[in-house]
């Protein structure tokens, strides 16, 4: 797996990925791969989630955020909030064009917070510059509908190819929603980033990046009450964010939901340590619906079908709130 080298080399050279004192680690301690991250944050949680395990770690070098899909001006106050709060401001936000989009914007209080409300660059040339100026190296992490990744393709072809890799949560291979739930629904779904924008997957796999998704099948990781009351209670900046934020999700979902699901955690994991996720090659078709599904011919993807979910806790647990290190007797 090209895309992810350095950080394999690294772990197997013996970095302690697991250990509390990584969280304390110092960035120049490690090689940090650079990303940017595609997200329409603030209707469901995960994004919140997923966006504070990439910024905590400093395994990863976050160039930059992008919104998309529904109210990107509310996303990209959401995100800046969120990055002032972390002490994150040298993170670039860009803002994608808005969509129609009838979820509910959940989380949209805690964004009209932001104390900065100046204008934002376009995410569609930030994407496309920031391509051809580190050609190869960038690693696309998509957690929205591919509206963004779609119109960078109409704009610049070429840019969307020398990404390094498009890691992307989305699809539905064998598994549909509800997995571990009450009633597990038994046949894959057309699943809602790919649904909303079909032509944006089938645009990203015609461009022949290297495509590393991760579908239904493993991301239902639930994040039960018992971490979650470790995690607000530990007291960081972090920490106290993803409480407001969970909080106002909570009320305002819509859909009852109290244990969150945290989908798009999975793919930033997954650059943290690939064995939490390990991929298959696979070859797909989408239709227009939305629906992924695996037929013969040559790959096109590499899809994680099975989760570590021990791994994956661990990983989130250890980004956002690390036990602290034993103390040793006087």
């Amino acid at each position: 797996m090209r895309g992810i080298a350095p950080l394999l080399l690294a772990v197997l050279s013996g970095m302690a990925l697991h250990s509390p004192a990584r969280a304390a680690a110092p960035a120049a301690a490690v090689n940090p791969l650079p990303v940017i991250i595609d997200t329409d944050v603030g209707d469901d949680i995960d994004d919140a989630f997923a966006l504070a395990v990439a910024l905590q770690d400093p395994h990863l070098e976050v160039l930059g955020i992008t919104t998309a899909w529904g109210d990107t001006g509310t996303r990209t106050l959401l995100v800046r909030r969120l990055l002032a709060t972390l002490g994150r401001r040298d993170v670039i936000v860009a803002q994608g064009p808005a969509t129609a989009n009838a979820v509910p914007f959940t989380q949209k209080k805690w964004a009209m917070g932001a104390a900065d409300t100046t204008g934002a660059p376009d995410a569609i040339e930030f994407l496309r510059e920031q391509a051809h100026r580190r050609p190869g190296q960038i690693t696309l992490i998509a957690l929205a509908p591919l509206s963004n990744i779609e119109a960078l393709a109409r704009r610049d072809a070429t840019a969307l190819r020398q990404f390094r890799q498009v890691v992307l949560m989305g699809g539905s291979i064998h598994a549909g929603y509800n997995q571990g739930g009450a009633i597990p629904n038994p046949e894959p779904s057309a699943e809602y980033n790919v649904a909303s924008t079909p032509s944006g997957l089938q645009a990203l796999l015609q461009s022949k990046v290297a495509v590393r998704m991760f579908p239904l099948d493993s991301t239902q990781i639930k994040f039960d009450e018992v971490r979650r009351d470790r995690l607000f209670a530990y007291g960081s900046p972090a920490s106290d964010a993803l409480a407001l934020l969970y909080h106002q999700w909570r009320l305002l979902n819509g859909w009852g939901q109290i244990t969150p699901t945290l989908f798009d955690v999975v793919p930033v994991t997954w650059l943290l340590d690939p064995s939490s996720c390990p991929v298959t090659a696979l070859r797909i078709e989408v239709d227009a619906r939305g629906f992924t599904r695996p037929v013969s011919g040559p790959a096109n993807v590499e899809a994680c079908l099975t989760l570590h979910e021990e791994v994956t806790q661990r990983l989130i647990m250890n980004a956002l709130a690390p036990l602290e290190p034993a103390r040793s007797s006087p």
